[in-house]
């Protein structure tokens, strides 16, 4: 069971944890991380499991803080979990905040060399990962192969990751 902070519309805690999954009352929000991963000039992208929601469809990493966690170890914890990442605090950079639904969710760019033979998939998260250029990811939305939501939060951080892409 996951329990996570319910902070208010400023993003102050409230006191009180909920389990993953419950409904979020009025001035009850939550906080959630993605993650942008560059590296020679192409973004790394994960496709989600068939068993969750938008299966097979392709996203930047990311998930749900837990109870406890600053956004900061929640991008750490994330990173290790759904493709067996080490980052540290210099490796990646907050470009921006954006709320989604009742959640605020703290979006990353990480520079680093990776190798997709370095990349171990959490399974129940992740199926693939492959890395893409700025043309592949907008086709890839053109043809609906990207979760709707990731790429309306790109869609208002997009020139922040421009000279990286």
């Amino acid at each position: 069971m996951e329990l996570f902070d319910v902070v208010d519309e400023k993003r102050v805690k409230l006191g009180y944890t909920k389990e993953r999954g419950k409904k979020l009352e009025e001035n009850e929000y939550n906080v959630g991380i993605e993650f942008y991963i560059f590296n020679n000039g192409k973004l790394l992208i994960t496709q989600r499991s068939l068993e969750k929601s938008h299966p097979g469809q392709w996203e930047v990493p990311g998930g749900c803080s837990q109870a406890g966690e600053s956004s900061i170890d929640t991008l750490i914890r994330e990173a290790k979990e759904e493709i067996g990442l080490t980052v540290s605090g210099n490796s990646f950079e907050l470009i921006g905040t954006q709320m989604y639904k009742k959640q605020f969710v703290d979006i990353y760019k990480i520079n680093i060399p990776i190798e997709l033979s370095n990349i171990v998939c959490q399974k129940e998260e992740v199926s693939d990962v492959k890395f893409v250029s700025k043309k592949e990811f907008l086709k890839m939305a053109d043809n609906n192969e990207i979760v709707p939501s990731v790429f309306n939060r790109y869609q208002n951080i997009k020139e922040k990751l421009e000279k990286d892409w």
